[in-house]
């Protein structure tokens, strides 16, 4: 229950403090739920990081061997060449 629901006959200063404090009270809770959202983002940022990552280390070792497969063939062509030669 918000405090700025509650309603008791006070003199003017009870009343401007309750203000501030509710306030105050709108300021933290907005506060929170952009630190939560916050946390949220950064978490699916987090997996996206780590699923880039893999994927980047599965990519160069497919880069690898496609490396290795075209040196394998230049090797046997170079051989064929001198063996017709």
């Amino acid at each position: 229950m918000s405090l700025a629901f509650i309603i008791y006959p006070m003199d003017k200063s009870k009343n401007k403090y309750l203000s501030e404090i509710a306030s105050l009270e709108e300021t933290i809770t907005s506060a929170i739920a952009l630190i939560t959202k916050y946390e949220n983002e950064n978490s699916a940022l987090k997996h996206k990081m780590e699923s880039l990552a893999h994927e980047k280390t599965q990519l160069m070792q497919k880069n690898d061997q496609a490396k290795n497969r075209l040196e394998s063939m230049i090797s046997r062509l170079k051989l064929l060449e001198q063996q017709s030669a």
